[in-house]
C-alpha cells in the first residue's frame, strides 16, 4: 500500500508556517523599534503596536499548538489563524499608509498561501477577506485621498491580489489533479500487475496440473495432488471433482481434498440422472464445469465458495476440466485395450496367452510354498454338429453362454480361460484332487442341465461336456506335464463315453479319494 500523501506534510507546512510567522514577528519589532515608534501620529503608533501584539500573540499560540496537539490539522489552524491575520494586517496597513505601502507584498504571499493549501472556491474568500482588511486599513487611514490618484492604484493592487490567488490555487489545483492522475495510475499499474502475477501463476498451476493428470495412464491415484495444485490458485480449503458418464450414470473418476470423512463418503458417488446431480445439502453445492459428448466434470465445495468463485476461477477449472476428461477418455481406452489383450472377444474370458502367464505364476508359487494347484481342461461334446445343424452364430451363443455357467461355478479366484476352439480351461489355485473333481462335476451337471438358445431363441439345445483334472504336485510339477495330464484326462473322458470327469492314469492311485469308480461319472 502507497503511503498517504498528506502524512508527514502536515508536519513540515505547518513548521514552515510557525518558521515564517516568527520571522515576520522579528521583522515587526525590528520595524517597530527602527521606524514604528518615532512616528509623529501617536494614533497610528498605537495602532502598530496593537497589530505587532496581535501577530506576535498568535504566532505564540501557533507554536504552543503544533507542541501539544498530535496530528495537528494544518488547514484547521490556517482556518483559525485568518480573522487574527486580517485584524494584524488592517492595523498594521493602518498605521504605514504614510511610507510607500510595504505590507502590499505581504497580504499577496499569505494570499498565495491560501490558494496553496485550499481549493479555489474556498481560496477567493480567504483573499477577499485579507484584501478587505488591506482595503480597511488603507481607507481607514487619514493619509489617503479618495479624490486622488492613490486610490485607483490601491484598487489596481487589489485586483493583482485577487488575480494572482486566482492563478495560484488554478495552477495547485491542477497540479493535484495530476498527482491524483499518477497516482490512480499506479494504482492500474499495480493491479495489472496484480492480475499478470495470478495469471502466470494460474498457467503454471494448470501445465504442472496437465503434466501431473498426463504422466500415467491408471491416474485414480493423482486426484488428490490435481485438487492441491487446484487450490494453490483458487481458495477453497475443501472440495472434491468428479468425472461422469451420462448414458450411464457413473462417477468414472472421482478426487477429494479436505473434507471430512462423513462428507466424502456422501458425495463420494454422485448419481446423474436425466440431467439432475443428485446433490440436496444446504452447505454443499456443486459446479457443472464441462459437458463433453458422454462426460461431464463436476466440481463440489461449500455453496458459499461456489458462490465466491470468478470469472478466472471458472476458467482455470473448466482448463483442469478438459484436461481430466482426456485423461479420464485415455484411461479407458488403456483400460481397454489392456483387457481385450487377456480377454476372449467372444466369450469374455480371459484367453490363452493370460492363462499361460497364470500358470506360471501359480504353478511357481505352488511350487515355492508347498501349494497344490488344480486344472481343469474342458471339451464341449459334439460341438461341430451344433454348427452343422444351427449354424455358426448359434455355435458362437453357446460358447458365450457356456462361459457365463463356467464363471458362475467357480470361485472368484479361479481363471476360467478358453483354450481354443470349443475348449475351455479352468486353474484352481491351492485346490486339491478332490477338491478340483468337486468342482469338475458342478460344472459338468451345470451344463448338462441348462438348454442352450437356438436360431429363435428358444432354448432348446442340449450340449454337454467332457472334462480332464490335474493337480500339481499329484499329476505334474510344471506347467508342460500339468497341460498334458490334464489333456490325458480329457482324453480318457471323451474314450470312455464322454459328459464324465476323468483324472490322468498315472499316479492314480495316489488320488485322496474313497473310490475311483464314485469319483468318475
Amino acid at each position: 500500500m502507497l503511503p498517504s500523501p498528506n502524512k508527514g506534510r502536515i508536519e513540515l507546512d505547518s513548521m514552515a508556517f510557525l518558521v515564517v510567522r516568527s520571522a515576520a514577528s522579528v521583522f515587526l519589532l525590528g520595524l517597530y523599534f527602527l521606524w514604528a515608534r518615532n512616528l509623529s501620529s501617536s494614533l497610528e503608533r498605537s495602532v502598530f503596536v496593537a497589530g505587532v501584539i496581535v501577530w506576535i500573540v498568535y504566532t505564540i499560540g501557533v507554536g504552543v499548538a503544533r507542541v501539544t496537539i498530535p496530528n495537528l490539522d494544518f488547514q484547521r489552524l490556517m482556518h483559525v489563524t485568518l480573522p487574527f491575520d486580517c485584524v494584524a494586517l488592517a492595523a498594521l496597513v493602518f498605521s504605514t499608509s504614510p511610507a510607500v505601502d510595504p505590507f502590499y507584498v505581504w497580504v499577496m504571499l499569505e494570499s498565495m498561501l491560501y490558494a496553496t493549501v485550499y481549493r479555489r472556491a474556498r481560496a477567493w474568500i480567504y483573499s477577499a477577506f485579507l484584501v478587505l482588511a488591506y482595503l480597511i486599513g488603507h481607507i481607514a487611514s487619514p493619509a489617503l485621498d479618495p479624490s486622488n490618484i492613490n486610490l485607483v492604484f490601491l484598487l489596481m493592487k487589489v485586483v493583482a491580489v485577487l488575480v494572482i490567488g486566482w492563478f495560484v490555487g488554478l495552477m495547485i489545483e491542477r497540479q493535484s489533479y495530476r498527482a491524483d492522475e499518477a497516482e490512480e495510475r499506479i494504482d492500474d499499474v499495480a493491479e495489472l500487475n496484480a492480475r499478470l502475477e495470478r495469471s502466470v501463476g494460474e498457467l503454471r498451476a494448470i501445465a504442472e496440473i496437465t503434466e501431473i493428470i498426463h504422466s500415467t495412464l491408471d491416474f485414480e491415484t493423482v486426484g488428490p495432488v490435481v485438487l492441491e495444485t487446484l487450490q494453490k490458485v483458487i481458495d477453497i480449503p475443501s472440495a472434491c471433482i468428479f468425472v461422469i458418464d451420462k448414458s450411464k450414470g457413473q462417477t468414472l473418476f472421482s478426487a477429494s481434498r479436505g473434507l471430512r470423512a462423513d462428507i466424502t463418503r456422501t458425495y463420494g458417488q454422485i448419481d446423474y440422472v436425466n440431467g439432475d446431480l443428485g446433490v440436496s445439502d444446504e452447505h454443499f453445492a456443486c459446479l457443472e464445469l464441462l459437458d463433453h459428448n458422454q462426460m461431464i466434470v463436476v466440481f463440489c465445495a461449500d455453496g458459499a465458495a461456489i458462490d465466491a468463485l470468478g470469472t478466472d476461477d471458472r476458467i482455470v477449472l473448466q482448463a483442469v476440466s478438459a484436461e481430466l476428461v482426456v485423461a479420464v477418455e485415455n484411461s479407458r481406452l488403456y483400460k481397454l485395450t489392456k483387457r481385450l489383450a487377456i480377454t476372449d472377444e467372444l466369450t469374455d474370458l480371459y484367453n490363452y496367452r493370460y492363462l499361460q502367464q497364470r500358470l506360471d505364476d501359480e504353478i511357481g508359487r505352488a511350487n515355492r510354498y508347498g501349494k497344490q494347484l488344480s486344472f481343469l481342461m474342458i471339451d464341449i461334446d459334439d460341438f461341430k454338429s451344433v454348427n452343422d445343424t444351427f449354424g455358426h452364430l448359434v455355435g458362437d451363443a453357446v460358447l458365450a453362454d457356456l462361459g457365463r455357467i463356467l464363471k458362475s461355478v467357480v470361485r472368484e479366484v479361479d481363471i476360467v480361460a478358453r483354450y481354443g476352439g470349443e475348449e475351455f480351461s479352468v486353474l484352481l489355485p491351492e485346490t486339491d484332487a478332490s477338491g478340483a473333481f468337486i468342482v469338475a462335476e458342478k460344472i459338468r451337471e451345470a451344463v448338462s442341465l441348462n438348454r442352450f438358445p437356438d436360431a429363435e431363441g428358444e432354448r432348446s439345445i442340449h450340449v454337454t461336456v467332457s472334462i480332464g483334472v490335474a493337480n500339481v504336485p499329484l499329476h505334474a510339477e510344471d506347467k508342460e506335464s500339468l497341460l498334458r495330464q490334464a489333456d490325458d484326462a480329457l482324453y480318457q473322458s471323451k474314450a470312455t463315453g464322454k459328459d464324465r470327469v476323468r483324472a490322468p492314469k498315472i499316479r492314480l492311485s495316489r488320488l485322496d479319494i474313497s473310490s475311483e469308480g464314485e469319483a468318475e461319472s
